[in-house]
């Protein structure tokens, strides 16, 4: 709770990427003194020093480092998250973390639940990365008080604030691909106890490029316009509400070039993609201190959305609507400065109304009248409660608990602990161990699936999925000269599962085998971090990341989990003149291997080699500040690389072998940009 009202009353420190502060001193007895700007250069990516849980910080200067036009190009200075595309028809990504896909990390919306459902295949390009001041990256299961969802971990999303100080700002982009996009936000002040901030968001990408000449776009045109209002108000005696909404409009068509949607529909022998998603998101967030303690205090928090796709993949269709609710008290409670408790009650509702058209040939009619391609309605309640010991900022331990009652998968208990001890000022080691469980959303989790045509086969009814992770880390922080210099940090994470749902696309190359885990499925993930500043205005971050990730298959037994990378490497150099008048970053990334579908590979011209090449990727970006300008430009995958025969049977979408959903690499190639960034500072800054 404590955290909650925090984020409410403080703005992220440095809004721009160069942090700025003017004092200008008022005469006395005579005496004058000329206003002074004081510099200073935000990190962009650090590892919190505080927080018990291993959380790595994107901070608006990291997120600056790039053009960043939504939440799925905020991580390419990430080793701990990577993005990669699902298809190579619907342009949608999904992210990976600790060697899992996206689905077991939790997204939050300043802690409260973030995009999920329907949604959640498309989420990532529903956050503008000009509305974020930063991005918060916790890695194992997290605090009970968030739910039960998170395995991999949780990534929590920090938006520009009603009290944010920046009366106007404006963000413009453009790149050779002909994608344009605006942003807008406004912080204001209504009335002396009410503040408000308007994020406004308009893009399109018009253009249908066909680089490697399959007739396919290499990236479908897209239309999205974005709306958010965001309220704070102090109702008085420490009490803060919080409410906003979002509104959503996107659409999406890909495929072949010369495919007409309203002309093209039936027709077997031209081959498209198309989505309309229109989101409608509410919540409220309010919050009031329990006597004069600040630390003593109590929240309650309500969210409701409604989503509503239509989509079509070829001769696939998936329509579907979703209604959400969810209501989460909290009570917080501390004794004598090292004790604290926390209480709370959660609900939630999932409410769907689907179609699904599938094929014949694609998928035996009975499935679908199982049902088990459909989410059904589900129904959760639960009561929780976390306890923090805190000795003298020495150690910090967290042990937590709840239990839920979900109507369709019964009682649910969610253990958690983790462990943060300073063993010298400048030494922290981080141990986590939790239970994590996520609900399974067939068609949604795998949209994948969407993009072949492979038959569909569901085994079984699906089970809730479920995992324990374990983790355990060490930070350093190096001085000299009584300056911080370098922070190096080294983690270990497992997770192993008790109950997955498996999406077998090896059980042959004709169909899609979905079953419910018999065995062992794991993933162990090593990462390496080392951030330093050798020099005055000179940055250079380096990660590697390891991952190892295995499933049983029932045809082929323990395999390594195809079209998860093994490894990645990246080295991030910034620097900045005086002033920060100038800024230049430069990145490098080596990414590592990726097991293809063994049923699949011998189509791929790589010499039938079971794995995916090791590729590079460059990123460079110079930025030219003035006052309260920025115009910065940049260029994206500089070598140019880009993945071969990303879809199979090019030639012939309406056979049996065709399939885009293979994709390990880069689907288009080198891309120039060039942006501008205006901020209008509030009267009262």
């Amino acid at each position: 709770m404590k955290k909650i009202l925090f984020s409410l009353a403080v703005l992220w420190s440095a809004a721009a990427a160069a942090a700025e502060t003017t004092a200008a001193a008022d005469s006395l007895n005579d005496v004058s003194v000329e206003e002074v700007e004081v510099q200073g250069r935000q990190k962009g990516t650090v590892i919190s020093r505080i927080n018990p849980i291993t959380t790595e910080k994107i901070s608006s200067a990291g997120l600056k480092k790039l053009a960043c036009c939504n939440l799925a190009e905020s991580f390419e200075n990430s080793a701990t998250v990577t993005v990669g595309f699902s298809d190579a028809v619907s342009g949608t990504r999904q992210i990976r973390m600790l060697g899992l896909t996206g689905t077991y990390t939790q997204m939050l919306d300043e802690s409260r639940v973030g995009i999920r459902g329907l949604g959640s295949a498309y989420g990532l390009s529903y956050t503008p990365g000009a509305w974020l001041q930063g991005i918060q990256i916790s890695k194992g299961t997290a605090s009970v008080a968030s739910g039960y969802e998170a395995i991999a971990g949780q990534i929590n999303l920090d938006y520009r604030k009603p009290e944010g100080e920046d009366l106007l700002f404006v963000n413009a982009y453009f790149n050779s691909d002909l994608r344009g996009e605006l942003n807008l936000a406004s912080s204001f002040e209504a009335t002396p106890k009410l503040r408000g901030v308007v994020l406004l968001h308009a893009s399109g990408d018009p253009q249908m490029t066909d680089v490697d000449n399959n007739n396919f776009a290499d990236q479908p045109q897209t239309k999205q316009i974005n709306v958010a209002n965001r309220w704070l108000y102090s109702v008085g005696s420490g009490a803060l509400l919080h409410a906003g909404w979002q509104l959503i409009a996107e659409d999406r068509q890909g495929g072949q070039l010369n495919f007409n949607r309203r002309t093209d529909r039936d027709s077997l022998n031209k081959y498209g993609s198309y989505i309309l998603n229109r989101r409608l998101n509410a919540f409220a967030k309010f919050g009031v201190p329990l006597g004069d303690d600040e630390h003593n205090s109590f929240a309650l928090i309500g969210d409701y959305t409604l989503h509503d796709q239509e989509s079509f993949f070829g001769q696939k269709i998936y329509n579907g609507t979703e209604q959400s609710a969810y209501l989460n008290a909290l009570l917080q409670l501390e004794f004598r400065e090292m004790h604290h408790l926390n209480f709370g009650l959660t609900a939630r509702g999932d409410f769907y109304d689907e179609t699904i058209k599938l094929p014949s040939s694609l998928s035996p009619e009975r499935e679908i009248l199982n049902g088990f391609l459909k989410h059904e309605n589900e129904v959760v309640a639960g009561v929780f409660g976390e306890y923090t010991l805190n000795l003298a900022d020495k150690l910090t331990a967290i042990a937590g608990v709840r239990l839920d009652q979900n109507n369709l998968y019964g009682t649910l208990l969610t253990p958690r602990a983790h462990l943060k001890y300073n063993i010298t000022e400048t030494l922290i080691v981080r141990a986590s161990a939790g239970r994590g469980m996520h609900s399974p959303n067939l068609i949604t989790d795998n949209i994948w699936m969407m993009a072949s045509n492979r038959q569909i086969e569901v085994q079984e009814k699906p089970k809730m999925e479920d995992a324990w992770t374990y983790g355990l880390s060490l930070t350093a922080y190096i001085h000299k000269d009584e300056q911080e210099i370098a922070t190096v940090s080294a983690d270990v994470f497992h997770t192993e599962f008790t109950n997955q749902l498996i999406v077998d696309q090896e059980v042959s190359g004709k169909r899609i085998a979905i079953y419910n885990l018999d065995g062992r499925s794991y993933a162990n993930n090593y990462q390496i971090d080392v951030n330093l500043e050798p020099v005055q205005r000179l940055g250079i971050f380096a990660t590697f990341r390891y991952s190892d990730t295995r499933v049983n298959l029932t045809e082929m037994g323990m395999q390594q989990k195809p079209l998860i990378d093994r490894f990645k490497g990246l080295l991030n150099v910034s620097y900045a003149t005086k002033f920060n008048k100038w800024m230049f970053d430069v990145t490098a990334q080596i990414n590592g291997q990726n097991r293809l579908p063994s049923s699949q590979y011998v189509h791929y011209d790589y010499d039938a080699s079971e794995y995916s090449p090791v590729y590079p990727m460059f990123f460079a970006q110079v930025t030219r500040r003035h006052r309260n300008l920025e115009v910065y430009a940049g260029c994206e995958n500089i070598a140019n690389y880009m993945q071969k025969n990303p879809i199979i049977s090019a030639g012939d979408p309406a056979g049996n072998d065709f399939n885009a959903s293979v994709v390990w690499g880069p689907l288009m190639g080198r891309k120039f940009y060039i942006g501008m960034r205006y901020t209008i500072p509030s009267w009262k800054r």
